[in-house]
């Protein structure tokens, strides 16, 4: 079945050529290439998302530090089951529910969890993302109403707030790679009660300890062969990173835990297509 217009992905317009960059939206894009569902992709600038999903009757999704409501994407129109939604993970339960059968975004009895771990993952990659993800690919055309809006929402000044310092970038990439390992536990499946710590060291070995007897190896999805919606939550983060970082740190990233951030990006591949 070919995509038309009767679903529509609206997604954040980067620079040519036209991608997704951000990670909700990311999130949405996996669920549906994952769930085989025929979508067309609508792009818009992130200064008219406002007004689109004024127009849509779509209400806003997240607040600023001060309280105050702010748009966002994805959206989410399905005029085949009358569904429209802002919220990636609602549009995720709605895929699931609105087109059964496998492949299943939630395995079941599992929608609470994954909601939990959506919002310990968003927490975890949204607390370095500020200083880290410099080169996000914005559409030119709308590039300073663009970082006025980060500016607005990070609750600063100006844009010469937002920058680190060398000192400072290396501190976070450290403090990165330290959280990042403590999510290695989930692959490894060994928790947060074993007896090691990815401790703020980086790379060096001194700093770097080794995961328990038999679970030194750490696989590309969380359970199983094949990924479930967690698995599109950290890919769509990392896929975030890998387009918005500066490249050497990008590669640093990857090859960090054994290369596991690497190997979930290349396993996630065959639903990242641009539609």
């Amino acid at each position: 079945m070919s995509a038309d217009n009767s679903i529509i992905f609206y997604d954040i317009a980067s620079g040519p050529p036209l991608r997704t960059f951000a990670a909700n939206p990311w999130k949405t894009r996996f669920a549906l290439n994952f769930k085989g569902v025929p979508y067309k992709t609508e792009w818009y600038n992130m200064p008219d998302i406002t007004a689109l999903r004024e127009r849509l009757g779509v209400p806003a999704n997240r607040t600023l530090p001060d309280g105050t409501p702010y748009h966002t994407l994805p959206v989410y129109q399905d005029n085949t089951k009358g569904i429209l939604l802002g919220d990636s993970f609602e549009i995720a339960l709605r895929l699931d529910e609105a087109y059964p059968g496998p492949p299943s975004l939630f395995r079941p009895s599992t929608i609470g969890l994954t909601a939990a771990f959506n919002a310990h993952v968003d927490g975890l990659f949204t607390k370095f993302a500020s200083g880290l993800c410099v080169n996000m690919p914005l559409n030119p055309d709308a590039l300073e109403a663009s970082i006025a809006i980060f500016v607005k929402r990070a609750g600063l000044k100006s844009a010469d707030e937002m920058g680190l310092s060398s000192e400072e970038h290396e501190k976070t990439l450290v403090s990165f790679e330290a959280a990042l390992g403590e999510l290695a536990k989930a692959y490894r499946h060994t928790g947060g009660t074993t007896d090691y710590f990815w401790r703020s060291g980086g790379t060096h070995k001194a700093q770097s300890q080794r995961p328990p007897t038999g679970r030194e190896g750490a696989q590309p999805f969380l359970d199983g062969d094949s990924p479930a919606y967690s698995d599109f939550i950290v890919g769509a983060w990392l896929k975030m990173f890998e387009e918005s970082t500066k490249p050497e740190d990008w590669q640093r990233i990857k090859s960090w835990q054994g290369g596991l951030w690497g190997k979930v990006v290349e396993a996630l591949g065959p639903w990242t297509e641009i539609k």
